[in-house]
């Protein structure tokens, strides 16, 4: 089938056909809430997530207007010395500079080179880096060279001057404002992931975006993702009883997302199941996903017949199942 045409399948709805093909297809007839106590503790999190990750973004919104405003400041106040009449620039100090300036440049040159030949996409960023940096040095002391040539103009210096100082009280107040969004924000942050990670997506509100692949044919809304370096990571909570091991049912959700994610985000290595007492990480491997793709078209196909029998022999899977009371097929 072409990829426009493929029937979409729902992660959710492989987890519950993987647990048990004719609870699933119950669910279909009716639609039950499992755990209404589970639903609003699933919500509560999804909440705190979310105000997590806004708090994030608006901590790296802080960062960069802090940033541009000290190198702001710090350019009207090179300039501003520039033009008074107490800077005096001897010819052997431009020339000087001309050369420092130069040396700057190939030293950014060499470390564009390195950066070519790295096959390591996180070493090349901070070889990008570095030389973003040094050319930055690179135009500042060209600056100075230019600025030298031109006459002095006290007033103008310190009209640049007295901006420069009202930019660095401003960029104080961006900081003294990013402190205190971080300290709070930390310490709920390192309850779900590690301060060097980041929360990229929030899916456990109904308004979250809908991660969706046509060429999978599958769809569906991660708990949450984690972003650690250049990878990403699902988590999908589990609330309720922690058993002895992750369910393959939860292992088949869990991986289907990953295959979300690795099309929307970026690399996926893992992704994690967490129960109340204990988290597991599976490996996303192409075995995994094969098995996911697998269940996908055997749910398409008594999605047709509209029908499914029980897969199974276990007396606890009917213990545990919601809908036991109206299974005609039920163990206990």
């Amino acid at each position: 089938m072409d990829d426009a045409q493929r029937e979409m399948v729902a992660a959710g709805d492989l987890e519950k056909y993987a647990y048990c093909p004719l609870s699933w297809w119950l669910s279909e007839q009716e639609d039950v809430v499992d755990s209404h106590e589970g639903v609003r503790r699933h919500d509560t999190v999804g909440e705190e997530l979310e105000e997590i990750r806004r708090d994030e973004e608006k901590r790296k919104q802080y960062t960069n207007i802090i940033i541009g405003l000290i190198g702001a400041a710090s350019l009207l106040a090179l300039v501003g010395v520039s033009l008074s009449d107490e800077y005096v620039q001897t010819e052997w100090q431009r020339y000087l500079f001309i050369a420092v300036a130069l040396l700057w440049l190939l030293y950014s040159v060499y470390f564009l080179y390195r950066a070519e030949k790295i096959a390591i996409d996180v070493l090349r960023l901070r070889y990008e880096k570095t030389i973003l940096f040094s050319s930055m040095g690179a135009m500042i002391i060209a600056l100075v060279v230019i600025l030298s040539a031109l006459p002095a103009n006290r007033d103008v210096a310190v009209f640049l001057e007295i901006l420069a100082l009202v930019w660095i009280v401003a960029a104080n107040l961006y900081f003294y404002r990013s402190l205190n969004l971080s300290e709070g924000m930390l310490m709920r942050k390192m309850e779900y992931v590690s301060p060097q990670e980041d929360i990229a997506y929030v899916g456990m509100q109904q308004e979250s975006p809908l991660l969706e692949s046509r060429r999978l044919g599958i769809r569906g809304r991660p708990d949450y993702i984690i972003r650690r370096d250049s990878s990403y990571i699902p988590v999908e909570k589990k609330t309720g009883r922690t058993p002895k091991g992750p369910l393959f049912s939860h292992i088949v959700q869990l991986i289907a997302y990953c295959m979300l994610v690795q099309e929307s985000f970026g690399p996926v290595p893992f992704g994690i199941i967490e129960y109340e007492e204990k988290k597991y990480s599976i490996d996303n491997s192409d075995e995994l996903q094969d098995t996911v793709m697998e269940l996908r078209d055997k749910l398409l196909r008594d999605r047709e017949q509209d029908e499914a029998h029980r897969n199974h022999e276990r007396k606890g899977k009917c213990i545990y199942c919601s809908r036991r009371d109206v299974c005609h097929e039920r163990l206990a």
